[in-house]
């Protein structure tokens, strides 16, 4: 694919991102009606110098109450490098805007990938914003007031660091030593007019607790009437009226990082993308499932699973960040799988057959002994099998309940060759 349409396509689904913002009314923070705006593309300027019309890639023009003309206009040039954009590109944006608007425009790069450090210096030095958009990353509800969801460290982790552990933001961008994780915060922070009161929302998700969790987990299993065996989690999509979606392909977000599903709050949809592991994807459908039944569409419009996911082991106790929803879902995830009750009676069903007893070491002891790890080998085996679950999942499970006492070696440090811990 050439780069122009490369660039194209990047256009064609910021353009669009920003149509859905103005349908639901969040473009302009919730300070002007949506018709107040109005978005372009490849939208055309006369030039005196040239004495020929320019085009832009994307402008949103916004108009204040009883203005014929806008009073504010947000020039987007959109770059899709897989490498870092050079500088040469925001040079020649820079001298094209100011060609047609001096001093009544404001330019933003945006870009799929990050700018090269030059060429990070020259947007910050001319003023323009920077954005990166992925299409297929986290789309979070419009910030308020009261502070950002998102932390600064983490958007800026997502423009300007040369390495990005957490998963992609469908929209970051910087301007005037400013990160944003919306664009709502992001046009109210170029004009007065945008700012003003809003209605608040919750500064901080809130702590669950373990039992709370598990409570969310076992009404969702009423509404099918579980009572033994793989848990059928389509069967509980169609009771909680979600639509479950499969794909053969594979997606990667703007990282390269392997998307493994999504959550899609507003329509209700959870989509799943190629996995070649049946267990991983049948725990990826219960974390989306999870994200739904814990309300986390108060937070977010859409959200997607990447594997760092499932390495999250616990609910940091402080403000917003995306790990402490990650870790509920996972939680739900096991609780939904495993149901406390039919997992015990499983276990000690499958234990009684495979003649493990508590010999004074706990009710599940393994160690590098054959005749100890031998049998507990089978006992995963056999709950895998009746669960549809991975033997990771399992040893998770056992520890949450206490049931297992784990003497070999590489287990000495205290770290669990698992997913993730609770």
């Amino acid at each position: 694919m050439d780069t122009s349409n490369k660039g194209n396509e990047l256009e064609e689904a910021f353009y669009q991102y920003l149509l859905d913002q103005q349908a639901r009314g969040d473009l302009v923070y919730g300070i002007h009606s949506p018709n107040n705006c109005r978005i372009f593309k490849k939208k055309k300027y006369y030039c005196k110098e040239r004495e020929a019309d320019v085009e832009f890639d994307i402008v949103l023009e916004i108009y204040g109450n009883g203005r014929p003309s806008p009073h504010l206009r947000v020039v987007f040039e959109c770059k899709n490098y897989s490498d870092a954009v050079p500088e040469t590109c925001v040079n020649d944006f820079s001298a094209k805007l100011g060609r047609i608007f001096p001093h009544s425009a404001k330019g933003v790069m945006v870009v799929s990938s990050r700018l090269q450090s030059g060429a990070e210096k020259v947007a910050r030095r001319r003023g323009f914003g920077i954005v990166k958009y992925d299409r297929d990353g986290l789309d979070i509800i419009a910030d308020r007031k009261v502070r950002p969801y998102i932390e600064t460290r983490f958007v800026e982790s997502q423009l300007f660091q040369s390495q990005l552990a957490p998963k992609s933001l469908k929209f970051s961008a910087y301007d005037d030593e400013k990160f944003f994780s919306s664009i709502g915060r992001f046009l109210s922070s170029l004009h007065p007019e945008l700012a003003g009161d809003v209605e608040e929302s919750p500064s901080a998700i809130p702590f669950l607790p373990l039992a709370a969790i598990k409570s969310s987990a076992q009404e969702t299993l009423k509404l099918v009437d579980y009572r033994e065996g793989p848990v059928d989690l389509g069967h509980i999509c169609s009771a909680l009226s979600i639509d479950l979606q499969y794909s053969n392909q594979e997606f990667h977000d703007t990282d390269g990082k392997l998307i493994l599903g999504s959550a899609h709050f507003q329509r209700k949809v959870i989509s799943i993308n190629d996995h070649g592991n049946r267990s991983r994807e049948r725990f990826t459908i219960a974390h989306e499932i999870g994200h739904f039944c814990l309300k986390h569409h108060r937070y977010f419009y859409s959200e997607n699973t990447i594997e760092r996911d499932f390495f999250i082991n616990e609910e940091e106790r402080g403000d917003f960040n995306l790990d402490r929803l990650e870790c509920q879902a996972n939680i739900f995830s096991s609780e939904l799988i495993l149901p406390d009750y039919c997992f015990k009676n499983m276990t000690e069903q499958f234990r009684k057959l495979l003649d493990i007893r508590d010999r004074g070491h706990g009710y599940i002891f393994v160690d590098d002994q054959p005749c100890n790890y031998m049998p507990y080998e089978k006992l995963l085996a056999y709950l895998s099998d009746y669960f549809a679950a991975s033997k990771q999942t399992i040893q998770i499970k056992f520890k949450q309940l206490n049931m297992l006492n784990d003497q070999r070696k590489w287990n000495q440090s205290g770290q669990l060759p698992m997913c993730w811990r609770f």
